[in-house]
């Protein structure tokens, strides 16, 4: 009669009473009715009755009396498997983990299911896996497909909390897992198996932890062997499911950790035709299957970056492909910024690859979108920066074939020593700065080739040209001589022949030897060396750089930075100007009171050409004796 009558939300809201012993006597009431098979679930489907009863159990120090009987009435109602997962819903999952572990066969396979449907919080999926993953486990090694499809389902979740990692470590999930995706089986439910086992592979290897001593089989074979690898990029090669090629790329992105799996990676991939698989693959419309494929491509780069290219460009729509980007939107995708990286990472003296890149007119796309970034700030999109440094990089790979007339051309029509000279400082990104000191030295290295003395028409007849200089400059139209560069000697501009000094790059560059990145300060010395070569006028280029004490911020820098490349163009630059620059420099360089004690450590710990250029600059101050042209023997 009770349960036909009663409005039970009612009672549910005497709970929540100010007074304590309403509180009490509608707590006491809900036992008894708890108790009732008939009222079990009609209490558990009130609106908030369970969520109620759960905050009032936890409420101990508040309510001693009120907390043990909420605890009685929820023990009543585990009775009722929909109450279980109500009780789970609301951060209650110790009812389910019990039956989970403890009940009937039929039990443990209904609480798995709920576990597997369940949105689980982290702190959630950490107690699920402390209390429950060595059972979960045993499921997915049942021959019930039931069984092993919700105990999956429960294990993707648990394993992609990555603290998670080291406690399904230690059940011996991974050797079971990788067991799965390598053992063939007749179930019908194979693809999916080797999908969710992929993923929690992924999941747990994600997590950092160790995988070299992982078993895929009973005859011992890790994870990291030959064999390991050759089946996971054969099952991408022939895999339908986008996801089990995502999961199956995941786990390779873990195995190019480690040094050995990256160096069976890549012996495989080189060595069979799965770079062309890799390469298909981004094309594919699964936008996540393109964005982890790419990931893997730029750490192969630096390994077969050649191999790629020529997969790449056989490939059709490839490489503009990688350049597009949706129509109508400026928003910047994952994938757009990976792909641009992917292309700045290849080789990049690949001339066939700048070429096709060349030929497909990206070059103003380029410029229009760098442009873009810097106008909306990077802050516009997460992946702004890391597409920003990615198409600086496409740019700079232009400036590494300069032989190529094409590649020539391109330089001066865009005016890349400009673009580069304003990217050098107003960024950001410490990559970006890189990347465009390189470009400039790049352009820079060619300037004493391209500079070139001027042609000088005469214009007008011999008999004018006779007149006295007053008379010609004001009654013969006559051409105007073309100012020389003092450091290439010939007829010099930034568009053209690309020189540093014409763009005011030197400036710039000298700005960023004060920055803290050793990349950064190495990449702009680099540039700033090019203007000191014995191909140019290496007194006047000293002279012009003394003017703008260019030297201060080059023994800043051997203060500051203990970079051995660094310091080695450090030294090479403080010789020439000791050699070049006549008493001033002596006299600017002396001063410095640390100098001596890098240049005695570099004489005695530094390599061949270090001690070289420190013995060579220590006689020029005078603290090393000089050889004498005499020698006697004994």
């Amino acid at each position: 009669m009770i349960a036909n009558i009663m409005d039970i939300s009612a009672m549910i809201e005497l709970m929540s009473s100010s007074h304590q012993q309403i509180r009490h006597a509608s707590l006491r009431f809900l036992v008894e009715l708890s108790r009732s098979q008939a009222l079990g679930e009609k209490i558990g489907s009130a609106t908030g009755a369970i969520l109620m009863l759960i905050r009032v159990k936890f409420n101990h120090h508040v309510d001693s009396f009120a907390a043990e009987k909420a605890d009685e009435i929820l023990k009543n109602l585990e009775r009722f498997p929909d109450n279980i997962k109500q009780m789970a819903e609301n951060g209650f999952l110790d009812p389910l983990l019990n039956h989970l572990t403890e009940g009937s066969e039929e039990v443990q396979m209904e609480m798995t299911s709920f576990l597997g449907e369940l949105i689980l919080s982290n702190d959630s999926k950490v107690y699920v896996a402390e209390k429950a993953s060595t059972s979960i486990i045993k499921m997915v090694q049942s021959g019930n497909t039931i069984f092993r499809n919700a105990a999956f389902k429960a294990l993707s979740q648990i394993s992609s909390h990555h603290p998670n990692g080291k406690i399904l470590l230690e059940t011996g999930i991974l050797n079971i897992m990788a067991e799965m995706m390598f053992t063939r089986r007749i179930y019908d439910e194979l693809m999916d198996s080797k999908k969710e086992a992929a993923a929690i592979l992924a999941n747990v290897l994600e997590s950092g932890v160790e995988h070299d001593s992982i078993k895929v089989n009973t005859h011992g074979r890790r994870l990291s062997s030959d064999y390991a690898v050759y089946n996971i990029i054969h099952m991408l090669k022939n895999s339908t499911p986008e996801e089990l090629n995502i999961n199956l790329i995941r786990i390779l992105l873990c195995l190019t950790k480690s040094p050995r799996s990256m160096d069976t990676i890549v012996s495989v991939v080189n060595e069979t035709e799965a770079s062309y698989t890799l390469i298909e693959l981004i094309n594919n419309p699964h936008e996540q299957l393109g964005v982890a494929v790419i990931k893997l491509l730029i750490l192969l780069a630096p390994h077969i970056g050649n191999t790629l290219v020529e997969r790449l460009c056989k490939t059709r729509g490839q490489p503009l492909g990688l350049m597009e980007c949706p129509s109508g939107t400026n928003h910047i995708t994952e994938k757009q910024a990976l792909s641009a990286r992917f292309l700045a990472k290849l080789p990049q003296q690949n001339l066939t690859l700048n070429l096709a890149l060349l030929n497909n007119n990206v070059v103003p796309t380029i410029l229009e979108r760098i442009f873009l970034i810097q106008r909306n700030g990077t802050r516009t999109s997460r992946h702004a920066t890391v597409y920003l440094e990615g198409l600086v990089g496409i740019l700079v790979r232009f400036t590494t074939t300069l032989y190529e007339p094409q590649m020539l051309f391109l330089a001066r029509t865009h005016n890349l020593t400009s673009v580069f000279t304003e990217l050098v400082i107003k960024t950001s990104s410490d990559e970006v700065q890189r990347l465009s000191a390189i470009g400039l030295e790049n352009l820079s290295l060619e300037s004493i080739n391209l500079s070139r003395p001027p042609q000088i028409k005469k214009t007008g007849s011999k008999k004018l040209f006779r007149l006295p200089n007053l008379l010609s400059s004001r009654s013969v139209e006559t051409r105007k001589m073309p100012v020389l560069c003092p450091v290439h000697r010939g007829a010099c501009s930034s568009e053209t022949t690309f020189c540093l000094i014409d763009a005011k790059a030197v400036e710039r560059l000298l700005v960023c030897l004060d920055h803290e990145n050793d990349e950064v300060v190495e990449a702009s010395m680099a540039a700033i060396c090019t203007l000191l070569d014995d191909k140019v006028d290496v007194d006047t280029s000293v002279s012009l750089l003394s003017e703008i004490n260019a030297i201060q911020y080059v023994l800043k820098v051997v203060k500051e930075h203990k970079q051995e490349g660094l310091l080695q163009k450090s030294f090479w630059m403080i010789e020439k100007f000791l050699a070049r620059g006549g008493n001033k420099s002596v006299s600017d360089i002396s001063q410095d009171r640390l100098l001596p004690a890098s240049l005695i450590s570099a004489f005695h710990n530094g390599n061949d050409s270090m001690k070289q250029m420190a013995e060579n600059i220590l006689r020029h101050l005078n603290r090393m004796p000089t050889p004498s042209a005499t020698y006697y023997s004994m």
